[in-house]
């Protein structure tokens, strides 16, 4: 999506190919995961992104320039489709399940050290939001906020973790589970230290004491609300 962005800005036609490929690829999956039935709301969704992406990727093209807010709200749109997608499979195979768009109900301010989250009001919009249907399951988009006007943004890098002990403090859940492609936090840089093993357990300071010095499977930021 940022990619498309790039594109557009430097007046690059295929833009629009690429595009379009995007589309194939979330159509493919759509079909795949529903088994081709009941599909036609989430694509209508779909392609109602589409064209609004298609649309500003061409007031891009024609200012040769984007503004940070254009970007967020771009790319945002992976999140919104995959979560989308998956609450969608879950209720083909007979789960109660609804899908939140983060942007509803998660505001953030600007800090010096990345997005800074309004507490109070982000826990009584999900609590109305939850109020209007308590369904026991909810997917929740990661990544994505609003600011205080309501207007799209992101949580910036590794902003998907950090969205999950977001959630897992307004929700005020006994525990979060992160998944990610290693096996844990190690006890040393494995480059450095060949014979470096999986930590079985860690308090939290001790977890961010080694996002802080680098480990990259925790971010700092992801800490905190779980603190």
């Amino acid at each position: 999506l940022i990619e498309l962005l790039e594109l557009a800005r430097k007046q690059d036609s295929s833009y629009l190919s690429k595009l379009e490929d995007l589309k194939t690829t979330h159509l493919t999956a759509i079909n795949e995961l529903l088994g081709g039935k009941n599909t036609s709301e989430l694509i209508q969704k779909l392609e109602t992104d589409i064209s609004g992406i298609r649309d500003v990727l061409k007031a891009v093209s024609l200012s040769r320039s984007y503004s940070e807010p254009t970007m967020e709200l771009i790319a945002g749109h992976g999140e919104l489709w995959s979560a989308r997608q998956l609450n969608a499979y879950f209720i083909a195979n007979g789960l109660a399940c609804r899908c939140l768009d983060a942007r509803e109900v998660l505001i953030v301010t600007a800090g010096e050290t990345g997005p800074v989250i309004d507490w109070k009001t982000s826990r009584e919009k999900l609590e109305n939001w939850i109020k209007a249907d308590p369904t026991s399951l909810i997917v929740i988009t990661g990544y994505i906020a609003s600011t205080p006007d309501g207007v799209a943004t992101t949580l910036k890098r590794n902003g998907s973790d950090y969205s999950a002990s977001i959630f897992g403090a307004l929700l005020d859940s006994s525990s979060i589970t992160i998944w990610t492609d290693v096996d844990g936090v190690l006890s040393a840089d494995p480059r450095r230290v060949p014979e470096a093993v999986v930590l079985d357990e860690m308090s939290y300071q001790e977890a961010v004491e080694l996002a802080y010095f680098g480990a990259k499977v925790i971010h700092p930021h992801t800490m905190a609300p779980a603190l």
